[in-house]
């Protein structure tokens, strides 16, 4: 534990924007990576946090997978900051983290309302182990996106978290912003993460997530034909707990983010996703302490794994493996109507849309 936070240090830039990004928190810091190429050897993974070569014979299998051509072309950012100068950013790039744009395959909010789309994110680790035991004390599950990096680090907290059916999705390699890696890079990062996770629990998740949100036309492109689904958040919906450990932000503060959500939700047209973490000693701490028993306790809320919401009773590519979609209402505390909307193949709104769903209830409710 003590070697792991050693190497956790913190930086920190303040931004304005709604969704964190690699400019606010980068709660990884500064890993020791090479720079000449050595090739991974057989049952191995590539340096952890360090993103995976791309001339290693395994990643030059993988990009087989990708038809480039139908990738469109945009530049690699700076390690997805925004530019000065949005405008300059073509319209059709739909960068989440700087134009706002949700694309029609994203998943930014659980289609039937009332339905919180229970997430964490950069597990596992030494203090996801407190969040499995709260989890499972009220029989509830959440959708993780692991970090391959973490995975390799704690395969048995992995494997915990699977055995007990939370739906297990991929955060990438070394939790880099995707925009500013190139395309094969950024098939490495999802590809050596899909298979440390299948070696250790035996499937292959079909559910990824973008380090901050950090995603354009470019990284969709190359996630979907990996047979990967754009998991984000719902616009508005990061309760900032990741500024915690940086100290720019409380517990307090953090909760009453959460308690504001709660006074609109019951007032939007959809469900809606939230950010959180499970990295972290402070992190887990305000879930524990804070978020999770006010939602337990919250009359109409639903709790449920991202999958569960969309009515996806296989997200694997091999099945349902230990996930299980909820239908009775007595199985999750703090619920009243529970129920799974099992059209997933229609559009679900778009966290814009929802954003000003929630303008429109914040004004009726004052």
């Amino acid at each position: 534990m003590t070697k792991l936070l050693s190497s956790l240090t913190l930086m920190l830039t303040l931004s304005a924007v709604l969704a964190h990004g690699p400019q606010d928190l980068e709660k990884r810091g500064m890993a020791t990576c090479g720079t000449a190429y050595k090739p991974v050897p057989a049952g191995k993974y590539p340096d952890m946090d360090c993103t995976p070569f791309v001339q290693d014979p395994q990643v030059q299998e993988w990009l087989k997978l990708v038809d480039f051509k139908k990738v469109p072309v945009y530049p690699q950012s700076k390690n997805g900051v925004c530019p000065e100068d949005l405008t300059k950013i073509p319209k059709d790039q739909c960068w989440w983290t700087c134009q706002k744009c949700d694309a029609p395959e994203d998943i930014t909010t659980c289609p039937k309302a009332k339905t919180w789309g229970l997430t964490y994110d950069d597990g596992p680790s030494p203090e996801s182990i407190r969040l499995y035991d709260n989890l499972a004390a009220h029989n509830q599950k959440a959708t993780l996106f692991i970090v391959g990096s973490r995975a390799i680090s704690y395969p048995e907290t992995l494997k915990r978290a699977y055995n007990e059916g939370h739906h297990i999705a991929i955060h990438t390699w070394s939790h880099s912003a995707m925009t500013g890696l190139s395309n094969e890079q950024i098939v490495a990062e999802l590809k050596w993460t899909e298979k440390a996770i299948f070696d250790i629990i035996g499937v292959t998740p079909l559910y990824s997530r973008p380090p901050y949100g950090d995603v354009d036309a470019r990284v969709r492109s190359i996630a979907t034909q990996l047979g990967f689904k754009t998991s984000i958040w719902t616009q508005g919906y990061d309760t900032n707990d990741w500024l915690i450990p940086a100290g720019t932000a409380t517990p307090q503060s953090v909760i009453d983010i959460f308690k504001g959500w709660l006074t609109t939700f019951r007032q939007l047209p959809t469900g809606f996703i939230v950010l959180q973490h499970d990295l972290f000693k402070e992190e887990v701490d305000v879930a524990l302490n804070g978020i999770l028993p006010i939602a337990y306790n919250t009359k109409d809320l639903v709790m449920q794994p991202i999958a569960d919401c969309l009515g996806d009773g296989k997200p694997y590519k091999e099945g349902a493996g230990t996930f299980k979609l909820s239908s009775d209402p007595s199985t999750t505390p703090g619920t009243v109507d529970k129920a799974v909307n099992a059209a997933s193949s229609s559009r679900p709104i778009t966290g814009c849309a929802l954003l000003a769903s929630l303008t429109i209830a914040l004004l009726v409710s004052v």
